[in-house]
């Protein structure tokens, strides 16, 4: 078989909000062109303002059409791969990304339009598929033959991160801007980053570890400056968005950077994610060499859901970290989920107690996700099957697309129903709106409980109202006004203490 002349990438969400373009498809594209001789692009519908059609119309006379597989816009891909195919039979379609990879052998058996499944780390196997090898001789693919899908031995991970290059010509969207950082920061040039791969740890709800196959390997920190350097140049960046899963994989590599970052006078500012308990002394290093954002995933703020998740931190380590990034000036931005595995409403509330403490805070309705460690415990309990992900009927629709809300109506192992979880998440953007918005003064708190002070009886009365407010918009508690049950508890009434 021959050399491929044209090649699509694609991210297949066409609705979903998008907080960044799909970086892993510029990383593809780069390695194919500077390897082979094909013409290559890329395209983000939502961040290009492109319909169905001019996406069809921008593919369809490709050889290869690449499309990265998300959960939630999984069906977007079924659908695109199938008027691509209509459109143009001959085509060769590759799917990868963390979906295709945890579900690669039934993605092929019940999607007949999709021919290729790369697992994993695709830049080696795409440039082999696009340059013409024997399917059966690459390795870290799924592919159908014959009718049956033949599984490839794995491949191993690029060992060397340093050879893999990201050409921002195919993925420069020059008013993009992180949306979670201080105004000041908010004028400067952002552009999106990613400095290393993968991640070691082994969270429960996350599909990181299996993706990575468990391995975090990191750029040169030299390389990666030598990098920002250019980039500052070529395009006056002053902002950098790191989106590594774990940008400090390694002390000494991170003090490298800093010395290097500090020498070559770069004023510029960043923003990493991190992880709780990081040593205080590194987090100091990184803000004396212009890292001003900091978010860490906290996810709950009961230590026994911690342990329930595998998140390998407590609670403890959990303020003594806020405490060090206030301390150094941070800009602190909070991870956190609710609905998890065996959480209560009391549970919850230690997690809403630590909300007033950063400086924004993102909460998320736990999703489940295949190749997740508590994916296998769902399905070892008979609650889901691998066929599940393909029923249209299943799940939420979201903006974002299809989503498994880790609710009662789906899963009957979870502690709160889709309802109650809205109730929450409604409450808590109420407290969000008061604390960073309104700033209400004791008057105020008072007054939306008993109207005015010249009506003592109504105050009176209304006392236990005003105490309500005033705990939830101190970040004290949330209470469910429905009388459902959770995991055995009354919602409708105050958690033990």
């Amino acid at each position: 078989m021959g050399g491929f002349l044209k090649v699509t990438l694609v991210n297949p969400n066409f609705t979903g909000s998008v907080v960044t373009q799909s970086l892993g498809l510029g990383f593809l594209a780069t390695s194919l062109r500077e390897s082979i001789d094909c013409q290559v692009q890329v395209v983000e519908p939502v961040l290009q303002h492109l319909n169905r059609s001019q996406v069809l119309a921008m593919a369809g006379d490709s050889e290869v059409v690449g499309i990265t597989s998300y959960t939630e816009s999984r069906f977007e891909l079924i659908d695109l791969a199938a008027e691509l195919k209509a459109r143009n039979p001959g085509c060769l379609i590759v799917v990868g990304g963390p979906h295709a990879t945890a579900l690669s052998e039934i993605m092929l058996e019940r999607c007949s339009d999709l021919d290729v499944v790369v697992r994993s780390e695709g830049e080696e196997s795409l440039k082999e598929i696009v340059g013409g090898k024997p399917l059966e001789m690459i390795p870290g693919i799924n592919f159908r033959q014959n009718g049956r899908v033949v599984v490839n031995p794995d491949r191993p991970l690029i060992g060397d991160i340093d050879r893999v290059n990201f050409d921002y010509r195919f993925q420069y969207f020059p008013e993009w801007k992180d949306t979670e950082v201080p105004i000041h920061l908010r004028d400067k040039k952002h552009l999106p980053i990613i400095g290393s791969r993968g991640c070691p740890f082994r969270c429960t709800f996350c599909g990181a570890h299996n993706h990575w196959c468990g391995h975090w390997r990191g750029m040169n920190p030299e390389r990666l400056v030598d990098w920002m350097r250019f980039l500052v140049k070529e395009f006056g960046v002053g902002y950098f968005r790191f989106y590594d899963a774990l940008f400090i994989g390694n002390d000494t590599r991170i003090a490298r950077f800093c010395d290097a970052l500090e020498k070559s006078g770069l004023q510029t500012s960043f923003r990493i994610d991190i992880r709780v308990g990081t040593r205080p002394d590194i987090l100091k290093r990184l803000r004396e060499v212009g890292c001003e954002v900091v978010g860490f995933g906290v996810e709950s703020g009961s230590d026994r859901v911690l342990d329930r998740v595998h998140k390998g931190i407590n609670r403890k380590q959990v303020e003594e970290t806020i405490e060090t990034c206030t301390r150094l000036g941070f800009w602190k931005i909070g991870f956190f989920m609710v609905s998890l595995p065996d959480e209560t409403l009391a549970d919850f509330n230690q997690t809403f107690s630590l909300l007033k403490y950063f400086d924004f805070y993102n909460l998320q309705f736990f999703k489940i996700h295949p190749g997740t460690p508590f994916y296998e415990e769902l399905k070892s309990r008979g609650e889901i099957t691998d066929s599940v992900w393909f029923d249209r009927k299943h799940g939420f629709t979201s903006a974002d697309g299809n989503e498994f809300y880790y609710c009662r109506e789906l899963f009957p192992s979870a502690g709160f129903s889709y309802g109650q979880v809205q109730e929450l998440l409604e409450k808590v953007g109420s407290y969000t709106t008061w604390r960073f918005y309104r700033k209400p003064t004791a008057w105020e708190l008072l007054k939306s409980g008993g109207r005015n002070l010249r009506h003592p009886v109504r105050l009176i009365r209304k006392a236990p109202l005003v105490w309500k407010r005033l705990r939830f918009i101190l970040g004290r508690e949330v209470r469910l006004e429905t009388g459902e049950k959770n995991n055995g508890n009354d919602v409708s009434q105050k958690p033990g203490a």
